[in-house]
Formats: structure tokens, sequence, C-alpha cells
């Protein structure tokens, strides 16, 4: 079980997030985001459900926020053919499109 308020993991994540820092791999920059006004908050692609957020069923709009990303795309291959996990083909793809 994975629990995420823990030291022994929050402290990994923290390590790892500031070496991506370090290495000019985390950034931010504003994007278009899919907003439910009910939650306050940002949703998903796949939580946008005929315009309508998935867990209230209020009607959502795309607002800017500046946002954090990763420069992940120069290590697409190699994070698609790592061998210590097997892909069915259907999530290679969604994996692809997400990674770039």
């Amino acid at each position: 079980e994975v629990v995420t308020c823990l030291p022994e993991y929050y402290k990994w994540n923290q390590w790892f997030f500031l070496k991506f820092l370090e290495n000019g791999l985390a950034y931010r920059k504003k994007q278009n985001v899919w907003w439910c006004p009910n939650d306050q908050t940002v949703l998903a692609n796949e939580q946008v459900v005929d315009g309508c957020c998935e867990r209230c069923g209020a009607e959502v709009y795309q607002r800017q926020m500046e946002q954090w990303f990763f420069r992940i795309t120069k290590y697409a291959d190699e994070l698609l053919e790592y061998p210590g996990v097997v892909w069915p083909e259907s999530g290679k793809i969604m994996q692809r499109n997400w990674i770039g």
C-alpha cells in the first residue's frame, strides 16, 4: 500500500522532483486546462464527459493556468521500451501519445 502522506514516501518524491528541476527537466508554463467551477479543480481530458465533470456533472470550461511540465520526450523510446514493464499494445499507444 502506498501512503503518500508518510515522510518515507514524500521525501523521495521531493528528492526526485528537485533532481528534475536541477537538470532542467521540470518547468512551468501557461496551458489551457479543463476547469470544474463546482469542484474548483483542474480535470484531465479523460475526466470530461460531454463537456461535463465526471465527478459532479457540472459544465466545465477551459481556462489558462500555469502548470508544471516535464521534458521527457527525448526519453520516450527508453520509457516505452523499459524491460521492467510489459505494455499491452493499447497501453503503448496511450503512453506514446502522452509522452510525445
